[in-house]
């Protein structure tokens, strides 16, 4: 255990001298042409600005006729990114739809609008922010491989540091887990990069999209680290548990996982670095020390031997003080990225922060009832007291698993910390309207330029709930004569209905109009204002 602690010292400390000062997401700073010019003539080159330096991975320009035209880069200077454009623009209103990845290996994108000669209609070009089987296949990869450094390398720390004096019962377990963990990982590569380039499945066939995955943006060099934590641990068993060159290997892959997941994701790049990138590193070795050593300690305790009452005192003395680091540094965590109560109840990150918590402390209580009232008796040799423990245990494992089933959640919900950083990009406008005994709630996520989608809720006749047949959206801008994109409005588990893949070109007063078909024979139409605003700079 002093070797192990000499380890994690050293390495905190080389991670606190690497962490650099970062934001959350890059922000478009300025662009040329800037967002909603009139240019009399057609630009040669497109200029992003970025307030720290990002990786572009895609650009895509929707002319006046709803075509869209991959851009190709002219030049990446770290913070700027030169885009070419096509020789002969035609007049009239393009946008442009981009993707970059930020430092924290989180891809982001935006649009801006331009018009040559003067502004135009654009034809609605559906241009998918996500897909949905993309983006459970990338929770499900990321789920396994989880699973696979837990039980895998958290296993093999187990082996290598507590349990040594007990027979290698579960071993089997462990390597089965860090083989999966190994085979899934290049999957993990190409998910992230369809996610990273919002395409659908079938981009995985295109070698851009593993190329993307594996070096565009900060997952890929984790993914890496993490299979390359495995290789380590399977060698540490090769070696031998009891061995000193196996021990030295198991803490190897033990730091090798600490790093990898300090190295990406929201926490990665919150500020201070110098405070989270540590927490993290220390958040992630202990999970492995804790919940990594679960299967192999029901697997001693369903095989029992001379050796069992040992390993139970040890782990039992060694776990406070890793529970204690690992609750410490998961609130220091928890006070950056959330910075205010409220926000645990009223965004998403909060919301899953929450269900992990409820997870974590009926974990924490079944683990206190086992150390109080079971491990006593079992070391003393209690046969009932063994298979309560053992049982216990099993129940460990799984609220284990689904508190990392939940953790997989937060890579698609941004923390409230980038959400007070940009709080436009997380507003929702919402107007309340009726005619002719049909009213309804209409809300446009969000209320800025660029891609957006209106939701229709507590739709009303006569005031009573009611399904109508059919619902449609129209949002226009007649003063520039841009519009109207027409969307089908579909009705989701909850009640209301969402019309998604509207790109707003310009800032200021949109009409939206809802077409209800409440029948055959009659349809009536909502029709309102949004005020829609240039995305924050």
């Amino acid at each position: 255990m002093l070797r192990i602690s000499a380890a994690l010292c050293a390495a905190v400390f080389a991670l606190t001298l690497s962490a650099a000062d970062a934001s959350a997401h890059a922000q478009l700073i300025s662009a040329e042409p800037f967002d909603g010019a009139v240019l009399t003539t057609a630009p040669e080159q497109l200029t992003l600005a970025f307030s720290e330096p990002v990786r572009p991975l895609v650009a895509r320009l929707i002319h006046p006729d709803g075509r869209a035209e991959i851009l190709k880069l002219s030049a990446d200077k770290g913070a700027v990114i030169v885009l070419v454009l096509p020789s002969s623009l035609e007049n009239g209103t393009h946008i442009l739809s981009w993707r970059a990845a930020s430092s924290d290996g989180h891809p982001i994108g935006g649009g801006l609008v331009f018009s040559v000669g003067a502004p135009s209609a654009v034809a609605p070009a559906t241009i998918a922010q996500f897909d949905l089987t993309a983006r459970i296949g990338l929770w499900s990869a990321r789920f396994l491989l989880l699973l696979g450094l837990i039980v895998g390398v958290g296993g093999t720390a187990f082996y290598a540091l507590i349990g040594r004096s007990a027979s290698i019962a579960g071993a089997r377990i462990v390597t089965g887990a860090l083989f999966a963990g190994l085979a899934v990982a290049p999957l993990l590569v190409g998910f992230q990069g369809l996610d990273a380039f919002g395409s659908p499945l079938s981009g995985l066939a295109t070698a851009d999209v593993w190329e993307t995955g594996l070096w565009a943006t900060s997952y890929g060099s984790s993914t890496l680290l993490a299979a390359m934590a495995i290789c380590v641990a399977y060698a540490a068993g090769q070696a031998g548990y009891r061995s000193r060159f196996g021990t030295l290997l198991a803490i190897a892959a033990l730091l090798l996982v600490g790093v990898a997941v300090a190295s990406a994701g929201h926490a990665s790049a919150a500020p201070p670095r110098y405070l989270t990138v540590p927490a993290l590193f220390l958040h992630a070795v202990t999970v492995l020390l804790w919940i990594g050593a679960l299967v192999p300690l029901g697997a001693v305790l369903i095989a029992g031997g001379a050796a069992l009452p040992f390993v139970i005192q040890r782990f039992s003395r060694i776990v406070p003080a890793i529970v204690g680091v690992l609750a410490l540094s998961g609130l220091l965590l928890a006070i950056v990225q959330v910075q205010s109560i409220p926000a645990l109840w009223n965004t998403d990150y909060g919301r899953v922060l929450l269900a992990k918590l409820a997870l974590v402390v009926a974990l924490l209580l079944l683990a206190a009832v086992n150390r109080l009232y079971l491990t006593a008796p079992v070391v003393a040799g209690d046969a009932s007291a063994t298979r309560r423990l053992t049982r216990s245990v099993g129940t460990e494992i799984v609220l284990a698993a689904a508190v990392i089933a939940v953790l997989g959640l937060w890579r698609f919900t941004p923390p409230p910390r980038t959400i007070a950083a940009n709080p436009a990009l997380f507003e929702i406008q919402e107007v309340r309207t009726q005619k002719e005994g049909i009213s309804a709630t209409l809300s446009i996520h969000p209320p800025i330029v660029g891609p957006a989608r209106v939701e229709i809720g507590s739709l009303l006749l006569d005031g009573k709930p009611f399904q109508p047949i059919g619902v449609s959206v129209d949002l226009d801008k007649p003063s520039y004569g841009i519009g109207p994109f027409t969307r089908e409005a579909l009705r989701a588990s909850d009640g209301i209905y969402r019309a998604e893949g509207f790109v707003l070109p310009l800032d200021g007063f949109w009409i939206v109009r809802v077409t209800v078909l409440v029948s055959d024979f009659r349809s009536v139409t909502l029709m309102d204002v949004f005020d829609v605003q240039r995305a924050p700079q």
